[in-house]
Parts: structure tokens; C-alpha cells; sequence
């Protein structure tokens, strides 16, 4: 299955086109904020699901709520190889970045996901193509995707930017040949 999490290039504040396996969803975060706040909402402008940011000091650290009583405890768990854990209903997801625009989404230790993020963005826009197996949530792997790039990627805001990608060491290798179940 295929996601795709598109943020546009030219809006006041971060805003998210996401068409996923089950339906589009958009994504806004809020503007007048003491920390990081996103809400998903479905085709029909129904919240799915609120990304509430919390303090933590040179990391990240959110609260996935969703609309059917879920919650999932997003935070970093390594810093120096990136990995970010969202925990919660009885699961564990890790997001690990990869050398260059790569990143994979494990749950257990099983990879249901595998990231590429777009080199070349005009304005914010930011691009996200995700190959998701079939087990794993789309939500969730959306929540840590946007999470991510609301704590990470949200200062590159020029008017062409090009991301080199990451260059630090690496938990996981990216694995090249994974496919979706």
C-alpha cells in the first residue's frame, strides 16, 4: 500500500495533504502555540487524530490522541542514531532515520514501513512518499511522520530549499529491498 503526505508549499501555517490506503485526510498545525499541536482530520472535517507536543529538552516528545480513544506516546529514544519511539494500545512503533532522505517505521521488530522524503522543496513543501504493509496503522505511521517534520524540518523555510539528507550514524541500515506485505 502506498501513503503519501504532502505539505504545502505556500500556507500560514503547516498544513498536510495526506491520501492514505483507508481515505484523505488533512493536517493543520496550530499557529498560536506554546508547543507543537497538529490535527488530522478525515475527508468529512472530522478529527482523527491530535498530535499534542509536550516539553522536552533537545528532543521530542507528543501525545498521539485518537478520536476512538487511543493514545500513543510519541518521544525520541536515541539521539545520536536517530529513533523515535510511539508507544501506546498495546504496541511499540520505532521511526529510524537512514543516511540520505530515508526512513523505516518498525513495529515489534518487524518493518511495515519504509519513508523517502523529497530532496528538492519550494517553500515548506515537504513530501513524504511511504510504502506501508498492511499490519500497520496509516495513522500512526502519519502522526511520527508529521511529528518528525514538525519538530525537525519546520525551520527550512526558504524559498528553494534542498535537503542533502542526514549524515550521522544509523540504528538500522535502510534496507533498499524491502516491500509491503
Amino acid at each position: 500500500m502506498d501513503l503519501s503526505i504532502k505539505e504545502r508549499m505556500i500556507s500560514l501555517r503547516s498544513t498536510y495533504d495526506i491520501v492514505a490506503p483507508n481515505g484523505t485526510y488533512k493536517a493543520e498545525k496550530k499557529i498560536f502555540s506554546l508547543f507543537p499541536n497538529l490535527k488530522i482530520m478525515d475527508g468529512a472535517g472530522q478529527e482523527a487524530v491530535n498530535l499534542k507536543g509536550g516539553f522536552a529538552l533537545f528532543s521530542q516528545k507528543y501525545d498521539f490522541v485518537f478520536a476512538d480513544g487511543r493514545t500513543y506516546h510519541y518521544k525520541t529514544e536515541q539521539r545520536l542514531k536517530p529513533v523515535y519511539l510511539a508507544e501506546g494500545n498495546g504496541e511499540q512503533y520505532r521511526l529510524y532515520r537512514h543516511r540520505g532522505v530515508n526512513f523505516s517505521v518498525y513495529k515489534g521488530d518487524t518493518q511495515v514501513a519504509a519513508i523517502t522524503k523529497n530532496r528538492l522543496t519550494i517553500g515548506s513543501g515537504n513530501e513524504y512518499q511511504v510504502k506501508i504493509s498492511s499490519d500497520a496503522d496509516p495513522l500512526v505511521v502519519t502522526a511520527m511522520v508529521l511529528a518528525f517534520n514538525s519538530s525537525k524540518e519546520d525551520d527550512k523555510k526558504g524559498a528553494i530549499n534542498v535537503d542533502i539528507g542526514y549524515m550521522g550514524m544509523e540504528a538500522k541500515p535502510w534496507d533498499s529491498n524491502w516491500q509491503p506485505s
